[in-house]
């Protein structure tokens, strides 16, 4: 008995152990688990901008809340301007395999001035700017919220990005509209995690955006 006790207390040591390297993972509180933060049209989009076919089956691997628990510590830390991505979403063909999409989030200190992106984005208005390859998709939002600053509040700059390890075989047009939905559905469900969705400038609701004059 006594071995087998100690091998399950092993065997949990094991299984809680931070993945992410450096600092050690907050403790898990409920929220909503990464599958549910996209919409049927979100989860069509995602597979469509990481090539992966109707057929198959897709995995959605992240703990949205432990993200947001992340990037609160990063500014509570006071480094918002040293912020590291935290990972928000894994998408991956059937189970196995690298990933083939990956929504991630960090803290930034501006948005990029217009028409200085790289000329593979087109430059969007949502929240404070949204920057919309065919691969990838950036979006940035303030976030005014009493998490910050250990419950003192503060409004702090957030980027999102969603990014396709693989080219799509979708036309331009609707890989853009793609990217932007998911990341938009990312943000919005982040936003809400911080307490700032109420003033981060996301729709209610996704429809694609007039470009932003350059």
């Amino acid at each position: 008995m006594p071995l087998l006790t100690a091998a399950i207390l092993l065997l949990a040591g094991c299984q809680g152990e931070d993945k992410q390297g450096g600092s050690e993972a907050p403790a898990r509180t409920e929220g909503p688990s990464c599958a549910q933060v996209f919409s049927a049209q979100g989860k069509e989009a995602i597979k469509r901008m990481a090539d992966i076919p109707a057929s198959s089956s897709t995995t959605f691997l992240g703990h949205p809340q432990e993200a947001a628990e992340r990037l609160v510590a990063q500014y509570d830390a006071g480094t918002p301007d040293k912020s590291s991505a935290v990972d928000f979403c894994d998408v991956h063909k059937e189970a196995a395999g690298l990933d083939s999409a990956q929504v991630s989030f960090s803290l930034t200190q501006d948005v990029p001035e217009r028409g200085k992106s790289a000329s593979v984005f087109k430059e969007y208005r949502m929240a404070k700017a949204a920057l919309v390859g065919t691969k990838v998709g950036v979006l940035y939002f303030e976030c005014t919220s009493k998490r910050w600053a250990a419950g003192m509040g503060a409004t702090a700059l957030v980027r999102g990005e969603v990014r396709s390890r693989y080219e799509t075989s979708a036309p331009d047009s609707t890989a853009r509209q793609d990217a932007l939905r998911v990341i938009y559905e990312s943000s919005l469900s982040f936003s809400e995690l911080l307490g700032c969705k109420s003033n981060a400038g996301l729709p209610a609701a996704f429809t694609m955006p007039p470009e932003r004059a350059k």
